[in-house]
C-alpha cells in the first residue's frame, strides 16, 4: 500500500511540474517583449553604435518590436538584420522567461583612420571598413593616401602588431601609402621618415626597426638623416640628407 501511494505521489508530481511547464510556456508566448537588454560582450575603447540604433535597426520593414508577442518574435531574422551593419562583429539573441529579448552583441574595433582621395573611414581589426560614427570617434593612428581593398586587412594586422610595442607605437603617429603598394611611417620627433616599402614581411620590418633603435640611435642619432629604409628585409639602410648637394 505505501509503495502504491509513493508511486502516485511521484505521478501527481510529474503531472503537476509538466502542467505547471505547459502554462508558464504558455503565458510567456503569449505575452508582448517588455524590454530589450542590449550587452556589449567584449569591452572595446568606443562604441559606434547605441541601444536606440539598434532599435530602429530591429523595427526597420516591421512592427515595433516592443508590440510583438514573444513567440512571434524571429529570434534569426533578428541576428540577420543587426549583424548586417558595419558597427558590428557578431549578435546572439535570445527570448528570456521575464519578457525581455537579450542580444549579445560583440562590437567592431577600429584600428586605424584610413584617409583616401574619396572617401574615409575605419579599418577593424579583421580588415573590414567601418563608417564614421556621430555617436564617437576612436584615437587610432591615420593612414592617408590612395588605400587599396586588397590591402586593408594586411594593414590592419600591421597596425595592430605596432600597437603592441609601446616604443614604435609612441614614436610613429601616421602611416602615408605611396606608389602602388609602399608606404612610410611619419614619426612624431626628429626630421625624418621611416620608409617601410610594403606590407610584406612586416613583423621582420619592425623587429629590425626595434633592434635599430634599441643598439644604435644612441650612437649615430637621426639628425642628419633623411630617412630609415625597411625596404629590405635583412636590414636598415640610414640615408643621409643632402644640403647643397652634399650629404651631411
Amino acid at each position: 500500500m505505501k509503495h502504491k501511494l509513493k508511486i502516485i505521489k511521484v505521478i501527481f508530481g510529474i503531472v503537476l511540474l509538466i502542467g505547471l511547464i505547459s502554462f508558464t510556456t504558455i503565458h510567456n508566448a503569449s505575452r508582448t517583449v517588455k524590454k530589450l537588454d542590449v550587452t556589449f560582450v567584449q569591452p572595446v575603447d568606443n562604441y559606434f553604435i547605441n541601444e536606440e540604433s539598434i532599435h530602429e535597426m530591429i523595427n526597420r520593414d516591421d512592427k515595433d518590436i516592443l508590440k510583438q508577442r514573444l513567440s512571434e518574435v524571429d529570434v534569426k531574422k533578428i541576428e540577420s538584420k543587426v549583424s548586417k551593419s558595419p558597427f558590428i562583429d557578431s549578435v546572439q539573441v535570445n527570448k528570456e522567461i521575464n519578457g525581455h529579448l537579450r542580444l549579445d552583441i560583440k562590437a567592431n574595433k577600429a584600428v586605424a583612420r584610413i584617409k583616401t582621395p574619396k572617401n574615409e573611414f575605419y579599418l577593424t581589426e579583421k580588415g573590414g571598413k567601418m563608417p564614421l560614427s556621430k555617436l564617437s570617434s576612436a584615437n587610432v593612428i591615420l593612414v592617408y593616401g590612395d588605400v587599396k581593398p586588397n590591402e586593408y586587412e594586411d594593414l590592419s594586422q600591421f597596425v595592430q602588431l605596432l600597437k603592441t610595442d609601446e616604443l614604435l607605437s609612441n614614436h610613429i603617429i601616421a602611416i602615408q601609402k605611396v606608389g602602388q603598394r609602399s608606404y612610410n611611417l611619419i614619426v612624431n620627433a626628429g626630421n625624418y621618415y621611416i620608409e617601410l616599402g610594403t606590407l610584406n614581411n612586416f613583423e621582420q620590418k619592425l623587429h629590425n626597426l626595434k633592434l635599430f633603435y634599441d643598439q644604435y640611435i644612441d650612437y649615430i642619432g637621426t639628425g642628419d638623416y633623411e630617412k630609415l629604409s625597411l625596404k629590405f628585409v635583412n636590414q636598415v639602410v640610414a640615408t643621409k640628407r643632402i644640403i647643397n648637394g652634399k650629404q651631411e
